[in-house]
């Protein structure tokens, strides 16, 4: 397996004599592989994502900012594929949906899209979203939506408080609840 840090077992056979395996990261779709118990052989089977094979794909990195209480707020940053700095461009926060779900390191199609066409992506995982421990979920983003949506502003000041974003070019982008973050952020 090349150097791939998300390995996922997502089956095997009955005899659990051959697993299948996914691997990827956030600069590749990733790829699944059979393991043969047996042979103790390896094989590639198929691409996830093959049209995307070669391409220069953008690095995530996990990033912190601060809500207007001063909590850290865990998130995402993807830049344009090749830019260490981002000063001044167009940025997008892109909460995601639930609210008790969470933004995970690794390959997100639509920010890879976004960093690909020139834009700043923060995946914000506000309170609310599942993951950082009972009390962050504890109120989630229907019950105390005014901190969640708070905390996905805050995302979006901290980008452009950074030089990373340059204000007049910041949107939020979501569906589901992430639509309805990006909707109440207006009044914020």
């Amino acid at each position: 397996i090349p150097n791939l840090p998300l390995v996922d077992f997502v089956g095997a056979s009955g005899d659990g004599s051959r697993l299948l395996i996914f691997a990827g990261s956030d600069t590749d779709p990733g790829r699944y592989y059979v393991y043969d118990k047996a042979k103790r052989a390896l094989n590639e089977i198929i691409l996830a994502r093959p049209a995307l094979e070669g391409a220069r794909l953008a690095s995530v990195k996990a990033v912190s900012s601060p809500a207007a209480d001063g909590a850290q707020i865990p998130a995402y940053l993807t830049l344009p594929p090749g830019k260490e700095s981002a000063r001044g461009l167009p940025a997008v926060v892109m909460p995601h949906g639930g609210p008790e779900a969470r933004d995970e390191w690794g390959f997100d199609w639509l920010a890879q899209f976004l960093a690909y066409q020139g834009y700043a992506v923060l995946q914000p995982n506000y309170r609310g979203s599942a993951g950082y421990g009972e009390e962050w979920l504890a109120r989630n983003g229907f019950q105390s939506w005014r901190t969640s949506i708070g905390d996905v502003t805050a995302g979006g000041k901290w980008l452009a408080s950074q030089g990373i974003a340059d204000p007049a070019k910041l949107a939020i982008v979501g569906w589901s609840y992430g639509g309805y973050a990006g909707l109440q952020s207006q009044g914020m």
